[in-house]
């Protein structure tokens, strides 16, 4: 038990230290990209990538989770996985080069046309690695994970800056992305060929037991996935690319502290939990720590980004792109809700319930769909409404359907483990926002933005300064 500990904990850091330098070698990128490139780039690429990104769940049928679920593995269970990843890959590369001029005749883009061929390739070249991620993940050896997502970054990166600066448009963004999958599906694929042999064999029923695990995890994947992304597809269509690039940047940029922070946690807790699966105690502590954990961080940065929204868009993406700035201050409590409910994923790979998120999910879907569908009739702005309300709505209801039915853990330990965060945050955030109104001089609200962050320590350090202290050892323990 001592090795896991040792493992998980380094996993955290190595997992921190690419999740920070990756996020801001994004955010640099975004800073020289949005003066680099038109409104329009920024809605057509994320219009690909939420088709792309939809077709991606196909490609393994879930098969990653069913292989970090179960314990023991044989080489020609992992060989018909990896066969069959890689066939259903080029079968709907195939398919969705197909479909690429009924997505350019519906959103009224020709380029489209082009380009979902092309960033389709992502699909063969994720094939290639994905299930060697996945023997990384579960054996917690994340220090090889962060050393190939930095690499890869910094290639894809380089690469759309300099094709942006020389004029490729949206074409930078494309080959930017595909460089950098390439660069790390191959770097898994080598890796993995030599530690895992694969054998000329392919046979579902020697998967079974993972197909019926992944079979779940795909339906809720389709109908998440859909959820999360649906203002995305519906906006494109009724207000165009220009509108949809500044309100994408916008959902983007919010989601940034639970791509970020988020997964240092979850990427190490989801294989560690899955070892004490049956240790229902032990499961519902661990998962109260890491809700409380994850809350200390993103309850004051969600807050930040709403009250000080306009100095930070004027600084990330320029003043001429100011109006990201309204969707970020909606969005931003949109983001602090979700936040508490996006670690439950953990909880469904330990106790094998991805069923559970797949009945969750498809009363999620029909919920979001209709609320982002009235909401398009007002306005664009009413749909960043319409997310942030449901985002509420949904934060209990979830415990009760999700959290509590794998882990028992009572609705009171539940809102406590996030409580005191976003009490401090909130309270503290108040009139931090009416010191905003003083003076619109960017020196003096980042100023402003560095005393809330100092205030919100403050406040930790008196209301939990016990926490905070086991907080420092678990970071600089060995």
């Amino acid at each position: 038990m001592g090795d896991l500990k040792q493992q998980t904990v380094s996993g955290v850091k190595w997992t921190t230290l690419a999740n920070v330098n990756n996020t801001l070698v994004l955010m640099l990128k975004l800073l020289i990209l949005a003066r680099l490139l038109e409104k329009s780039d920024f809605g057509i690429i994320a219009i690909v990538l939420a088709i792309l990104g939809f077709t991606e769940i196909f490609s393994n049928l879930g098969l990653s989770i069913g292989l970090i679920h179960k314990q023991g593995i044989s080489q020609k269970q992992y060989s018909s996985v990896f066969w069959i990843n890689l066939t259903l890959s080029i079968v709907l590369y195939v398919l969705l080069a197909m479909a690429s001029p009924l997505f350019a005749r519906y959103y009224n883009e020709p380029s489209l046309l082009n380009i979902i061929p092309l960033m389709g390739l992502q699909l063969i070249f994720n094939a290639l690695g994905n299930m060697f991620y996945t023997f990384k993940s579960k054996d917690l050896e994340f220090k090889f994970i962060a050393i190939v997502q930095i690499i890869g970054i910094y290639a894809g990166t380089i690469l759309t800056v300099v094709l942006a600066a020389l004029g490729f448009g949206v074409y930078s963004l494309v080959y930017g992305l595909l460089a950098q999958t390439l660069v790390q599906q191959v770097a898994f694929a080598l890796d993995g060929f030599r530690k895992y042999p694969i054998a000329f064999h392919c046979r579902l029923r020697e998967i079974a037991d993972l197909l019926k695990i992944g079979g779940y995890q795909v339906g809720t994947q389709v109908f998440d996935y859909i959820s999360n992304k649906i203002d995305v597809f519906i906006i494109g269509r009724f207000f165009g690319m220009e509108k949809l690039g500044v309100y994408n940047l916008a959902k983007e940029f919010v989601l940034k502290p639970i791509q970020v922070i988020n997964p240092i946690v979850t990427n190490v807790a989801t294989p560690a939990f899955a070892k004490f699966q049956d240790d229902l105690p032990k499961l519902q502590s661990n998962y109260l720590k890491v809700l409380k954990l994850l809350s200390t961080f993103n309850m004051p940065i969600f807050l930040c980004l709403a009250i000080f929204a306009e100095p930070i868009v004027a600084v990330v993406y320029g003043y001429n792109m100011m109006e990201v700035a309204v969707f970020v201050r909606i969005l931003a409590f949109w983001g602090l809700f979700n936040s508490i409910a996006n670690p439950a994923g953990i909880l469904m790979v330990a106790k094998g319930r991805t069923d559970l998120g797949f009945y969750w999910t498809v009363v999620r879907i029909f919920i979001v769909t209709a609320a982002i569908v009235i909401a398009c009739q007002f306005s664009i702005v009413a749909v960043a409404y319409a997310q942030t309300a449901v985002a509420i709505a949904f934060l209990f209801l979830y415990w009760r359907l999700m959290v509590y039915k794998m882990s028992f853990i009572p609705l009171k330990n539940y809102i406590l483990s996030f409580l005191r965060p976003l009490l401090i945050s909130a309270a503290l955030g108040v009139p931090f926002y009416f010191t905003t109104l003083i003076s619109d001089n960017i020196i003096y609200q980042f100023a402003m933005m560095a005393a809330y962050g100092l205030a919100v320590l403050g406040a930790y350090w008196i209301f939990d300064k016990d926490y905070l202290k086991e907080l420092k050892t678990l970071i600089l323990s060995r």
